[in-house]
Parts: C-alpha cells; structure tokens; sequence
C-alpha cells in the first residue's frame, strides 16, 4: 500500500512539473490598461516620453520600461519613474521616423513580476515586424527563469520548513539521546538550503522585473524595488529565524535555548505569509491568520517526520522499548494536532484563494490545489492511523520486549516523502495567479483563452450584475494587439437560467481592443460568454469563457 501511495504522489509531481512547462508566461494581478503612445499607433513627431498605465499600483526598477527602435538600439534614457498606477519614461531627443518597441516589467501589488510589449511607429516609416518585437523581448529567457524560480522556492520552503520542523522536535520532542547531532547536523544543513532558496528568489525576481539579466539586482535602485511589497521583510525575517533557531540547537539544552529555539522556527515560518497573496487578499484577518497557522503546522508536521524517521532508524537496534516508546508518543501527540491545523487552516486558506468551486477546475491554480489536496489527504490518513491504531498496538508489543518500531518507520518515510511532493507543489501555487482572481470572483474578471493562433483576453469590469463594460484584447502569437479579424461577435447565456444566448456586436475602441457596455450581464451568477471573431469570409474563431458576475 505504502509503495502504491508513494508512486500516485510522485505522479503528482510530475503532473505539476508538466503544468509548469507547458502553462504559460505567469500573469499576476496587475494589467496595463492603456498606454502613451498607444500600441500600433503612428504619429507625426515623435514623443519625449512613453507612459503606462496599469490597474494597480506597481513598482518599476531600472530597465523596468525600455524602447528600441528598428535595428534593436535602446532610445530612451533609462529614468523610469513610477507614481502610483502609471510608470514614465524619457526618450533620447530627436528620434527619426520609423518603428519603435516598448517592452516593460513590472512588479504588481502582491510582488509577482508581470511583463508585455506594444509598438508605434514615427511619421513614415513601417510598422515594427514580429522579428523585432521577438528579439527585444524574447520570452524563451522567460521560461528558465520560471523553472529557476520554482526551484529556489522549493528550497526555501523545503529548507526552511524542514529546519523549522526539526528545531521543534529537538526542543519539544527529542529526549536527548545520541542521535541527538545528527539530527542538529541535519537542521543546520536545513537552515543554510532555505537560506539559499530565499536569497535565490532576489536576483530571479530583479532580472524578471528588469529584464537586465542576472547581474541585475546589482543595478542601482533594482534591490530596492525588489525588496518592497513585503518581499524585503519576508527575507530578512527567513535568514534572521533560520539563524536564531540555528543558534538554539548548537547551544546545550536549557528552558532559554528552547524558547530561542522555538521563536526562531517560528519567524523562519511565518516569513512566508508577509508577501504574496495573502497580502492582497481579504478579509486580511482571516487569510494572515490561516496561512500563518498553515505554515506552523506544516513545519512542525514535515520537520518532525523527518526527524522520527531518523530517529527510528537509528536506534533500530535499541532494545528499550520505553526510550524510543516516549519519542513517538511526544511526536503522534504533536503530529495529530498539526494534522488537525493543517486540515482546517487549509481549507480557509483555499476558500480566499478560490471563493468558487467552478474556479477550481477552470484555472491552472485550483487545479494544482486539487492535485496537492489529493496527495495531502492520504497522508492524513496514514497519520491518523498512526497514531490511533499503530501505534497504540506498537506501545503495547513493545512493553513485552518485542522490537516493532520498525512498522512504524516504513509510514513514516512515506508521509515524510509524500510531503516533500506537497512542498513542491506548494513552490508553484505561491506564484500562480490565485483561482479567484483568475476566474474573476469579487474583482474585475480578467482571463486569456487561445483564439486560433493568438489569442484573446476578456475583461469584464466591475463585474457585478448591472451595467458592465465588456472589453475584448485580441493578441497575435508574439502578444501584440491583433487586427485580423473582420467582424467581432459576443455570446452572453446563462444556461442555469435558460437565458440566451443574447448575440452582441462590440464597438471598436482601438487597435485590436473591442468594447461591450450594456446592462446584458444583469443578473449575478454563471455567464458563459462566447467571443467569435471572424477572419476570413469562410473562417471563424472562438473562444469560451466562464463568467461568474457577483452580486
């Protein structure tokens, strides 16, 4: 049974790597709703300056917002300023007629990098080719920097959590027998990996934000601007935990170094609730409160598991039942509390994130929630057998002299392993754009669907039932405005009320831009709006979206 649910949980894993390469360019909660000039447009003189803005507040470090004209050569001045909702840029004087591109990364409100690029062009000169735009911003880079990042938060929160963990079991669990420096050996080999994966995360973030490369963050101004939005107070919270609770377990075991111990495992945790979603998330109390319990939890649940399995492993030979016996007792007592916290923090947690059960199967983020809720609830499982039949039925044949902790060594090496492929998961989901949001629940609906060989992002705003302004961005393959369709038609239904489909035509309000404003989406609940965009006479393309319209 053990090896079966070992292999489905490496399957999970996989499943969410192959997400991970598959899916593409993360998009965050920021959105560029206009831009000077606008995207495709020719003007007569060229301008002093290029402004954006965006949906949000964000935040834009040097190199944030870049132009380049035809043969690839930067024209701006690199003083990005950004006040608010908009970011400017100055221009070189005297620029000539011809085609220009502006690429630009930003940082969104929750400190998830989000980036794109528009074209003008300058009295008669011809429109930027999709070659130039590509080689100016060329998001196979992009890619790698995704899976780097992946792999640096695996570590931080592998490392962190599991030096977290064992500093915990050390303090309250472990009864100070001779395994007890491996197991210190093994949570300061833990705390430096974590320190690795957080310091990791800034040079990704910095080059993701700028475009710049590695070297980035070595720019003026760059480090600063990653390390706003909370992601500066995560860091240093991380390295200030991982070092006190390292301190802690070197010392000799004494009440103080077991409070030193556990304050410190507690800031390397809870770190990791001070930026990302939880910050842009409400009711804020609820959401702070979840994740921090969850991570809590989860530390002192997988670093104990750890630490038990090499504590049985070690003493496989020990023939005093009550030594080991008062270890696992200590440890399952523990254990089933976090399990319990784990379960009801969780389940909080995910309703923040997702509000809707249609947002589960609909967006990459529920359906890695999924994937990561069905190799946790095995593991519950295995534990809460452990510690209400196993090991009960272990203490009692251990009290006849007879060495059984062995059984219990094989369910814990699995819930350990299993829980190694949650962490990975978990890696993913801190950056993928939660289901809610996704899905368009209680905020502005924004989501992108393929359309033939582009594809098309709709924006529903504010999404609520009543008067609503429909906007339609049709995106060629390099992610450009697109003009190639002919027509544009909207599909509004609501099939659990047997209304529709009502057929709209929306106006053209720019380059690739259509707009919808009306009183059709009246009526809070499921909408399915179906986009068709005719090119050709003879050839018609679709796109379907799941609309949820709040009340």
């Amino acid at each position: 049974m053990i090896r079966r649910l070992t292999t489905a949980a490496a399957a999970a894993l996989a499943v969410f790597v192959a997400i991970v390469v598959t899916a593409g360019p993360a998009s965050a909660h920021a959105i560029l709703q206009a831009s000077s000039p606008a995207d495709r447009s020719h003007l007569d003189h060229a301008p002093t300056s290029v402004s954006l803005t965006y949906n949000e507040p964000v935040s834009a470090s040097l190199g944030a917002v870049r132009v380049f004209d035809a043969q690839g050569r930067r024209v701006d001045n690199g003083d990005v300023v950004a006040r608010g909702n908009t970011v400017t840029l100055s221009l070189e004087s005297g620029l000539g007629d011809g085609a220009y591109v502006v690429t630009w990364r930003v940082i969104s409100a929750d400190s998830h990098p989000v980036s794109g690029a528009f074209t003008f062009t300058v009295g008669n000169g011809a429109d930027a080719s999709d070659a130039l735009v590509r080689s100016v911003f060329n998001q196979s880079g992009a890619r790698t920097l995704d899976i780097v990042g992946w792999v640096g938060r695996a570590l931080a929160y592998g490392g962190a959590l599991l030096a977290a963990g064992g500093a915990l079991f050390l303090a309250l669990v472990h009864d100070g027998g001779r395994d007890r420096h491996s197991l210190r050996t093994m949570v300061l080999v833990a705390a430096i990996v974590g320190d690795i994966g957080v310091l990791l995360a800034l040079p990704v973030e910095a080059d993701q934000a700028t475009g710049l490369g590695w070297g980035a963050i070595t720019h003026s101004g760059v480090l600063t601007d990653v390390l706003a939005n909370g992601v500066g107070a995560a860091t240093a919270l991380a390295l200030v935990g991982l070092g006190v609770l390292s301190v802690g377990v070197l010392l000799r075991v004494s009440t103080w170094t077991r409070v030193l111990t556990v304050a410190g495992a507690a800031l390397a945790t809870v770190s990791f609730a001070v930026s990302g979603h939880t910050t842009t998330t409400t009711p804020k109390l609820l959401s702070y409160a979840a994740d921090v319990t969850h991570l809590l939890a989860a530390a002192a649940w997988f670093g104990g598991l750890v630490c038990l399995w090499r504590v049985l492993r070690r003493r496989g030979d020990d023939r005093d039942p009550l030594v080991i016996g008062g270890v696992v007792q200590r440890f399952t007592l523990l254990a089933t509390i976090c399990v319990f916290a784990v379960a009801i923090a969780g389940v909080a947690l995910g309703w923040t994130q997702v509000r809707e059960w249609h947002a589960l199967t609909s967006t990459a983020y529920g359906r890695v929630l999924m994937i990561k809720t069905g190799v946790v609830l095995p593991v519950i499982a295995v534990a809460s057998y452990n510690h209400f039949r196993l090991v009960p039925a272990l203490q009692k044949a251990a009290a006849r002299g007879r060495d059984v902790w062995r059984h219990l060594h094989r369910t814990v090496a699995f819930e350990a392993l299993a829980l190694v492929v949650v962490l990975g998961l978990t890696a993913g989901l801190v950056n993928m754009v939660p289901a809610r949001t996704a899905a368009g629940i209680g905020a502005i609906y924004s989501k992108t669907e393929p359309l033939g060989d582009g594809s098309v992002n709709l924006v529903v705003d504010p999404d609520r039932a009543g008067l609503n302004s429909i906007h339609l961005y049709l995106l060629d393959a390099t992610g450009r405005p697109s003009a190639s369709a002919q027509s544009v038609e909207l599909d509004l239904s609501q099939p659990d009320n047997g209304i529709g489909p009502i057929v709209r035509q929306p106006f053209v309000a720019g380059p690739g831009h259509y707009q919808l404003d009306g009183n059709d989406l009246s009526i809070s609940g499921k909408w399915t709006i179906v986009v068709r965009a005719r090119v050709s006479k003879f050839e018609e393309k679709t796109a379907t979206f799941a609309v949820t319209v709040n009340p």
